[in-house]
């Protein structure tokens, strides 16, 4: 057990966060060094080239406010003319007490023409060259930094996070992906449940084993059919007849829009995810909780809440009793409430998970505002834990070398530390409510000798998390007007190559019109267009090889104008459609 962790908030505010700093800056500096990058050399080419652009954004300015001038007394050259024809109009109309309007007209022309041709439009050229010159200047600048920074750039690779993540906890191990064997022993030890669906496909994957418990996190795309509402509208007119002020019958003409809605299916895509964790403590037990955000509150506050809540649990405790079942309110009201895992089926392994010190930590979590406060839903189900924070659903797992690339060694010094630490917290924080149990810190009692051959090289997940990672354009039928749910199905395994076959789920939308009636002024019923999209269901199958990658992710990204046509690498694979 790592007795850092026993008290996690107190271990990443104290040493978890400033270590994983410094050792990336530590990682940054090794990679530096044996790149050979010339710093020195790198931030005077920068300097220059960040001068360029600060000159271009001048002239740039400068541009603009030229040509709102200019815009202006184009403005003003029209106002001239239309006040000259009118006097012109007026003046053949016997009026020639407006005839001053000619002179006055051309004169304002003539004076708003003279700064746009002598002085504007020259200078907006002048400004434009200078500008093109810049940027030209800059350009050249830009690819020299570049070629610099090449060694660099070229030694960043997708393993860096989860080698920084190990080294801060070193009971933390990554896996390259979502292996056959951590798959296996998640299914026959720790009761895994597929989360997927024919209506969810995998995006992305991070697996392992924390403590010699397995791990995976899990990112998909999930695909549900909503509603959405279309406006239509048309003008109607009719004529009416009147008394006019002298008691005289007269006719005018009124219009109306009359307008309308239908409400239709309609599809919608969202990204997921979630953390899931086998741990055999607790091995009957399963719950169910939600964010309750009582970081957002002041002790006051959380006060009311938790003598409110208390008698809540009380009833609910009285209840039980009544009917036989067996909750039992907790002595310690306020993790019971704050945490609110009110329909828990076994309370004696309830309690043995959370100790006095599992309380402790998981009140001081849910209150702080040190990493992302109750934001987390925690679901148990026997050996099974599913984290799904609010935070983590606008992470991306990717951990790609090319996030920290950069022209500018100072700004890849930059990319590479913040990264890092923002991927570290949300991890953290994803397993905080984990941490907060001293049992979910222990090493598992049983494991599984991992099988000798398996079916298929690579699971379900990296298959359709491969296929994602082509695009589902390569995948959908043409004629495809939405974004593609994925699912994959094993052909063949090959060697060390998984013969795919990749189904995409599309909609094509056909135009529609529904004729909606509506009452008019005219006393009249009408009857509305509404246009709106019929989304009719399709299918697409392609197939698709995936196998262990020849070369690095360092050199994919060194040679990628190599590799074109529909094809990936991620998670050490790599995947090309046939």
């Amino acid at each position: 057990m790592n007795e850092r962790l026993i008290e996690p908030l107190d271990f990443y505010e104290k040493v978890g966060r400033e270590e994983h700093e410094r050792l990336a800056e530590a990682r940054f500096d090794e990679l530096l060094s044996d790149s050979r990058v010339d710093v020195e050399k790198n931030r005077a080419t920068v300097k220059k080239y960040n001068a360029e652009m600060a000159e271009a954004d001048k002239v740039r300015s400068s541009i603009r406010k030229k040509r709102t001038l200019k815009v202006l007394c184009i403005i003003g050259i029209v106002i001239g003319a239309l006040l000259a024809v009118a006097g012109i109009y007026l003046l053949t109309e016997g009026e020639s007490s407006y005839a001053w309007f000619i002179p006055a007209g051309a004169l304002l022309a003539g004076l708003l023409v003279l700064p746009i041709v002598l002085k504007l439009n020259p200078a907006i050229r002048a400004a434009s060259e200078l500008l093109d010159k810049h940027l030209a200047r800059a350009n050249e600048l830009h690819a020299e930094a570049l070629a610099e920074m090449a060694p660099l750039n070229e030694l960043f690779d997708n393993t860096e996070t989860f080698r920084l993540i190990e080294k801060t906890i070193p009971e933390f191990s990554f896996d390259n992906s979502f292996t056959m064997e951590n798959y296996d022993l998640l299914l026959t030890k720790y009761d895994f449940l597929d989360m997927q669906s024919a209506q969810s496909s995998v995006t992305d994957t991070v697996s392992g084993r924390f403590a010699g418990n397995p791990f995976l996190i899990c990112r998909s795309r999930s695909h549900e059919m909503g509603e959405k509402t279309y406006v239509g509208s048309i003008v109607i007119s009719w004529q009416e007849t009147y008394r006019d002020s002298n008691g005289k019958l007269r006719t005018r003409t009124r219009t109306q829009t009359l307008t309308a809605t239908v409400t239709k299916p309609y599809p919608t895509y969202e990204d997921k995810s979630y953390l899931c964790y086998g741990s055999q403590a607790a091995p009957d037990l399963s719950f169910d909780r939600a964010p309750k955000h009582s970081e957002r509150l002041d002790e006051k506050e959380i006060e009311k809440k938790v003598k409110r809540g208390e008698r809540k649990l009380k009833k609910k405790t009285e209840r039980a009793m009544r009917d036989g079942k067996n909750f039992q309110e907790m002595a310690n009201t306020e993790f019971d409430v704050l945490f609110g895992a009110d329909n828990r089926d076994h309370e004696v392994q309830f309690r043995l998970m959370y100790t006095p010190l599992a309380q402790k930590n998981t009140v001081e979590l849910m209150t702080s505002t040190t990493g992302y406060g109750d934001d987390f839903h925690f679901n148990k189900r026997h050996r099974m834990n599913f984290i799904s924070s609010e935070h983590s659903q606008s992470r991306s797992l990717n951990t790609s070398g090319a996030n920290y690339v950069s022209h500018d060694v100072d700004e890849a010094r930059r990319r590479f530390v913040g990264f890092n630490a923002d991927y570290f917290k949300s991890l953290f924080f994803d397993f905080a409510p984990l941490f907060s149990i001293p049992a979910y810190l222990e090493e598992p009692c049983a494991s599984l000798e991992p099988l000798e051959s398996y079916d298929t090289n690579f699971t379900t997940y990296e298959h359709e998390a491969m296929a994602n990672a082509v695009g589902w354009r390569a995948f959908a039928h043409e004629a495809s007007s939405t974004e593609a749910i994925l699912k994959t199905r094993l052909i063949a395994k090959s060697g060390d190559t998984d013969r795919v076959a990749v189904t995409a789920y599309t909609y094509v939308a056909e135009p529609r019109v529904d004729f909606v009636p509506r009452l008019g002024g005219d006393g009249r019923m009408h009857a509305v267009p509404v246009p709106w999209d019929e989304y009719i269901p399709l299918e697409w199958t392609r197939e698709m090889l995936v196998s262990p990658a020849p070369v690095s992710e360092r050199e994919i990204r060194r040679t990628a104008e190599s590799y074109d046509g529909d094809n990936a690498y991620m998670h050490g694979m790599w995947a090309r459609t046939i």
